[in-house]
């Protein structure tokens, strides 16, 4: 995600922090400050950081739950507005993601429910305040805010957990588009309720509305897009009419091709076969970096992504996003086949949603 960075590793999970996070620490600090003094600016601060602690630890428990599904998250991202992990792949099979999504509300229960036992008898449960004026207010409004989150969560608003929850159960009757484009219409619905209701009473709701709307229509965009992909196998659209390059070869080689073709992706073969493959990002990074001349066997990657003949290109588009890469080398046994980048599944996507009727701006698969 843009305009984060990366803090370290939980679980061998990345975590992220948006730079609009420390915004809204610095916004409620000088709030704060200007109004109430620096005690309770200073605690409101440590109150906001308490509340995203027990976040991360209910996307944690999503990215946990899902890994026991054999799906991995690739990071956790906090933002203002709550914590968001990143999957490689969501859990298709409904009865796994109802257990994905409903174990994160089930997490703020427990943390109300630890934290009561504790202290609870002390400080009692109380309506979050922003501004804490005792240690008491301070941890009775922490158990208060697991509560609410537990119980916001679990609105049927797609993408929230509730939304989650709602389609593995329309999953157990329908197909998984289905089910989506079900669960997405009426999380867009809530989510324009939210909306309405927040330019009246709380501009808070306005962003969370309008961030699960585009998060909805996102998600069931993808979720259209990789059905037309499943079955489909690389043969069927892999690029056969190719030109390779040798590693020996200096990289104004693969300038020549270019400039007088339409490839911009090359394999590098050698006596062994293919031993590398040289992307157009590649080929723009080795330029600036080290010149023209330079072998290729020195700017090509050799740890490239290999696929068979018969592989789904929806579990292709997987593999490429997982590794971070854009192209893919087609084999049957060792020998080399054909080529299989982003781009050609992004054109194959067009012409597949214009033939059916689907909406095909914004494909994210380009390279």
């Amino acid at each position: 995600m843009r305009w984060s960075f990366k803090l370290g590793k939980i679980f061998g999970i990345d975590f992220r922090i948006h730079v609009t996070f420390f915004l809204l620490l610095f916004f409620v600090f000088i709030s704060g400050l200007s109004q109430r003094g620096p005690e309770q600016a200073i605690r409101a601060v440590l109150f906001i950081s308490a509340v995203f602690a027990c976040v991360i630890i209910h996307e944690l428990s999503h990215s946990l739950i899902a890994r026991r599904f054999g799906k991995e998250a690739k990071s956790i991202t906090l933002l203002p507005i709550g914590g968001v992990a990143t999957m490689e792949e969501m859990p298709e099979k409904p009865g796994q993601e109802i257990a994905m999504s409903i174990v994160g509300p089930f997490i703020n229960l427990l943390i109300a429910g630890l934290l009561y036992v504790l202290i609870g008898h002390w400080t009692g449960i109380s309506v979050p305040n922003l501004y804490p004026e005792s240690t008491r207010e301070f941890f009775a409004g922490l158990i208060g805010v697991n509560i609410i989150l537990a119980i916001f969560n679990l609105i049927p608003a797609f993408p929230m957990d509730g939304g989650r929850v709602l389609r593995g159960i329309l999953g157990m009757r329908v197909d998984h588009v289905r089910a989506t484009s079900m669960a997405v219409a009426i999380g867009q619905a809530f989510s324009l309720l939210f909306i309405f209701y927040g330019l009246f009473f709380n501009w808070w709701l306005i962003l969370i509305g309008l961030f699960l709307y585009i998060g909805a229509g996102s998600e069931k965009q993808q979720v259209m897009l990789l059905a037309i992909l499943r079955g489909v196998p690389a043969s069927e659209i892999m690029a056969t009419d190719f030109r390779s390059l040798r590693p020996n070869e200096p990289l104004s080689r693969s300038l020549e091709h270019i400039y007088h073709g339409c490839q911009e992706d090359f394999p590098v073969v050698g006596d062994r076969g293919i031993e590398g493959v040289l992307t157009r990002m590649g080929i723009l990074s080795a330029i600036h970096e080290k010149g023209v001349e330079v072998p290729v066997s020195e700017v090509m990657d050799r740890n490239f992504p290999s696929i068979d003949l018969r592989t789904s290109l929806d579990q292709i588009y997987r593999k490429l996003q997982s590794a971070q890469k854009t192209c893919a080398a087609v084999l049957e046994g060792d020998q080399l086949k054909g080529m299989l980048c982003l781009d050609g599944i992004s054109r194959y996507l067009m012409i597949q949603s214009a033939m059916r009727g689907i909406e095909a701006e914004n494909i994210p698969v380009k390279s």
